[in-house]
């Protein structure tokens, strides 16, 4: 299990602990001014200050080990996240109170545009995105919140799922959970750091992605969904297969796979520590 799982799971997925949702933890002064800023500071500051970094490694400049080190840290503490499969999804949703789909920030930040991609998830009839200041978007009609129930909610996140988004589940100053994100490489600040500058701020999934070679028929099609760059096919087999060492674990993959020839599968001891 994850590093987080071991500090705040008592036992479990720390994301499946409801402590962690806890409204309780939302008493913490330091956790509502992150909330309250998280738009225009986290999500705001931080896509300018990746996309320089994606510049300087483009000019063949690598960022230093200790600032990984420290990036890494403060994420840790403030704002991280693990890969999700959509089976967990549904249990996230299942036990919370509360899910308002809301615009994904990342994607605004990079295109200016409008993205329904996120949720907010909450325990009890206080939300802690009622603190949150939306006039990062702009306009009333882009900020607004949209609340569903969890049926509802899945039905998006399958759509998702189809169309090769990476479920995610995020702190807002761990160990507080109150988002789930869906996520592509293109936009999503996290995966843009994680993948793109091997600066990772979210861990891989509890599980990972295993090809049945009798079922497989060679098709491609989770070659072409896969976020990861992870899946591979075999000329002389005519088969596709995983890289473990770059599989995340997401199952997005399961959904093109006509053959239902991939399954998740218990993440194993030597790929648990490549994060």
């Amino acid at each position: 299990m994850c590093e987080f799982c071991t500090k705040h799971g008592e036992g479990k997925k720390w994301y499946l602990n409801v402590k962690n949702y806890s409204l309780d933890l939302l008493s913490d002064l330091k956790r509502r001014k992150f909330i309250r800023e998280f738009m225009s500071k986290t999500i705001g500051e931080g896509h300018k200050q990746i996309s320089k970094l994606e510049a300087d490694q483009a000019r063949g400049n690598k960022i230093p080990g200790l600032i990984k080190r420290l990036v890494i840290r403060r994420a840790k503490r403030v704002h991280y996240g693990q890969v999700v499969p959509l089976e967990d999804v549904e249990r996230i949703f299942e036990m919370t109170s509360t899910i308002v789909r809301v615009p994904c920030g990342c994607r605004w930040a990079a295109t200016h545009k409008e993205g329904r991609y996120c949720f907010g998830v909450s325990i009890g009839p206080t939300h802690w995105f009622d603190g949150m200041n939306m006039d990062y978007f702009g306009s009333p009609d882009v900020s607004r919140f949209e609340g569903l129930n969890s049926g509802g909610a899945m039905e998006h996140v399958r759509e998702f799922d189809g169309k090769g988004l990476v479920h995610s589940v995020w702190t807002f100053r761990t160990p507080f959970v109150g988002g789930v994100c869906n996520c592509d490489r293109a936009e999503c600040l996290a995966m843009r750091c994680t993948v793109g500058l091997d600066l990772p701020v979210m861990f891989r999934a509890e599980y990972e992605a295993e090809v049945d070679v009798e079922g497989c028929v060679g098709c491609r099609e989770c070659v072409r969904l896969c976020q990861f760059g992870a899946i591979g096919f075999s000329l002389l087999q005519a088969k596709c297969f995983v890289d473990r060492s770059k599989c995340y674990g997401c199952g997005v993959c399961r959904s093109v796979c006509k053959q239902r020839a991939i399954r998740l599968v218990p993440r194993t001891p030597s790929t648990k520590g490549a994060r």
